[in-house]
């Protein structure tokens, strides 16, 4: 029902005509839901981005995954590398946010044959997403062969 109408409308039919007929209301009521929706999708976007940059240091674990980055940067077959998935050591000083992780990797060396190489990797987290590699400062990596 258009206003014109409700206009032309004696008081008893208005008050006999259902809410949802109301041009007001009816329009008050979708002006409400487009900004309920309108409300969700901001909160939404607002609580996705908030949950991927936490302000937290990166723990031991996430130190080894960008560790075995950094190692396999310094690889001639990096595809071929096995790394173990616990096997680690790692010392971590959080005044300084400096992190040291020692580990092994298994490579193929030039005969084709796997061999198991010991390396280790002296970092520091610079801030950010720590699984960024921009959020890393390589300080010093070094890959011993093991006979």
């Amino acid at each position: 029902m258009k206003y014109s109408e409700w206009k032309t409308l004696s008081t008893d039919e208005r008050k006999n005509i259902n809410w949802h007929r109301h041009p007001h209301i009816r329009t008050a009521t979708l002006f409400t839901i487009a900004f309920a929706i309108t409300f969700i999708i901001v909160v939404m976007g607002i609580s996705k981005n908030s949950t991927v940059h936490l302000n937290r240091k990166p723990t031991a674990k996430e130190a080894f995954a960008m560790a075995k980055q950094f190692v396999k940067e310094k690889l001639k077959q990096p595809e071929k590398a096995v790394f173990p998935d616990a096997g680690y050591k790692s010392s971590i000083d959080t005044a300084a946010n400096n992190y040291q992780v020692q580990s092994t990797v298994k490579v193929e060396n030039d005969g084709g044959k796997m061999e198991q190489s010991v390396w280790e990797v002296k970092m520091q987290y610079t801030d950010g997403d720590w699984s960024e590699k921009n959020s890393w400062q390589l300080k010093e990596i070094s890959l011993i062969p093991q006979p």
